[in-house]
């Protein structure tokens, strides 16, 4: 799409969708509790957190969010433009405790800090939003932190290498240089033979709230930059609203069962997109480490049948426990390692000391077992054998301490199965984990 420097089309005018709020000037305007259909359709969309409370933003749910994150990246990565009307970082909590903010609808992590009401405005006498800031008057928080968390995994994009690089002359700040506001241009690397050309694509505009009061002016002077104006006219008289026709009353009853039958699939969509995500997350286990891999490998071993498998998190215990039942041993303790390159025996000394320290708390010996995602950045599977090599004196400590080595990818090897349909035995895998000395390389 042709554009100047903020993205907007030379010719004709671009289709402008407001999300979040109404007015006339837009080609669509649409309310959170809406469906949002497909966001990739408008030339530019225009996002009002500003309508967007805690309540609202609990009622909307992550998946919703997620799904429209989806969209709006695609349409980033394409050459279109988003401009946010910006509000402080909110937050919710999922069911499964992680959290997610008003900001999880955009591809970029914002936080926000909120500082002492001020009324200086610092901006470019030829911004484009020039008049819109007029509006705004004053602002009580500023924007700390902005970057690209996109998984771009989905996108047919040439680019390599790619971020935001935020424009030059376009950042609005306070008079102290705290940012406000900016614009910030996507861009990547594409190589064409063994030439390097920098490629730009799509533009996340941050402006500040307006009060209020005035919202709707300053989103009419939003949609005023991209030439959109509200179509004049006489508003009818309520008396005018009585009178109808049976064609138009048939259309409104075929239009509310659209809508109702929307909602509908607008939920199996979000349920399919939430059950696809648990289920790709369980690929941390192949790359991540701390308290992700610790996430990765609890779920994991829930998707074996140990539905009691919780991560502890804390500092002064193992990092996962699970029910072992068998003769031997009432728990597992697991102590979760990631690294770029090896473990070491160090690492598999610690899970030894969360069996001996929960054996004198309960008289009652663990199992113990480590679980390391060892060269996680190389790619797999080729790096299989790299993932469970182990130096002799690792596998020695492990053997005379009786710990079951089971690496991140054996998990992950086993989840996989699960999830495709070959049920696990979790009786069969606990005594297969308890009778293990060293390396387990297949769990079932």
């Amino acid at each position: 799409m042709a554009g100047n420097e903020d993205g907007t089309a030379d010719a004709p005018s671009p289709h402008v969708w407001l999300l979040g709020s109404e007015h006339p000037s837009a080609d669509r305007s649409i309310l959170w509790d809406e469906s949002f259909g497909n966001l990739n359709d408008p030339d530019v969309l225009v996002v009002d957190l500003t309508t967007m409370t805690e309540q609202v933003l609990e009622r909307i749910g992550v998946d919703k969010m997620a799904h429209a994150r989806e969209s709006i990246t695609d349409k980033l990565f394409n050459g279109g433009t988003i401009v946010i009307v910006t509000q402080p970082h909110l937050s919710a909590e999922r069911p499964d405790s992680r959290s997610y903010s008003n900001y999880t609808i955009l591809p970029v992590t914002v936080k926000t800090k909120v500082v002492p009401e001020g009324t200086r405005i610092k901006v470019e006498s030829d911004h484009k939003f020039k008049a819109y800031i007029e509006v705004v008057k004053k602002f009580k928080f500023q924007i700390d932190k902005c970057t690209l968390n996109a998984n771009t995994e989905h996108l047919s994009t040439p680019l390599s290498n790619i971020r935001l690089n935020e424009m030059p002359g376009r950042t609005i700040t306070d008079y102290s240089g705290n940012r406000l506001g900016f614009v910030l241009q996507l861009v990547g690397d594409n190589h064409a033979g063994q030439v390097k050309r920098v490629l730009e694509t799509g533009r996340l505009v941050f402006l500040p709230p307006p009060p209020p009061e005035s919202v709707d002016d300053g989103i009419g002077e939003i949609l005023s930059a991209y030439g959109k104006v509200p179509v004049c006219g006489e508003a009818p008289p309520p008396w005018a609203e009585k009178v109808s026709f049976s064609k138009a009353d048939q259309m409104q009853d075929e239009i509310a069962k659209l809508e109702a039958s929307a909602g509908e699939i607008q939920s199996q969509i979000s349920d399919l997109h939430s059950r696809r995500d648990e289920i790709l997350d369980h690929r941390r286990l192949l790359y991540a480490k701390g308290i992700e891999l610790e996430e990765a490998v609890a779920a994991a071993f829930k998707a074996l049948g140990f539905a009691e498998a919780k991560q502890m998190g804390g500092a002064d215990q193992a990092d996962c426990v699970i029910n072992m039942d068998t003769s031997e041993y009432l728990h597992g303790l697991v102590e979760v390692k990631g690294a770029d390159g090896w473990t070491g025996e160090r690492d598999i000394v610690q899970c030894v000391k969360w069996v001996e320290k929960m054996h004198g708390v309960d008289g009652k010996w663990s199992k113990p077992i480590f679980v390391p995602n060892q060269c996680r950045k190389k790619e797999y599977d080729m790096s299989w054998e790299d993932r469970l090599q182990f130096e002799p004196n690792e596998l020695d400590y492990a053997k005379t301490r009786n710990v079951c080595i089971v690496p991140s990818c054996v998990l992950f090897e086993a989840t996989r199965k699960a999830v495709d349909g070959e049920a696990p035995d979790r009786v069969e895998i606990a005594a297969r984990i308890a009778s293990t000395r060293g390396v387990l390389e297949r769990v079932f």
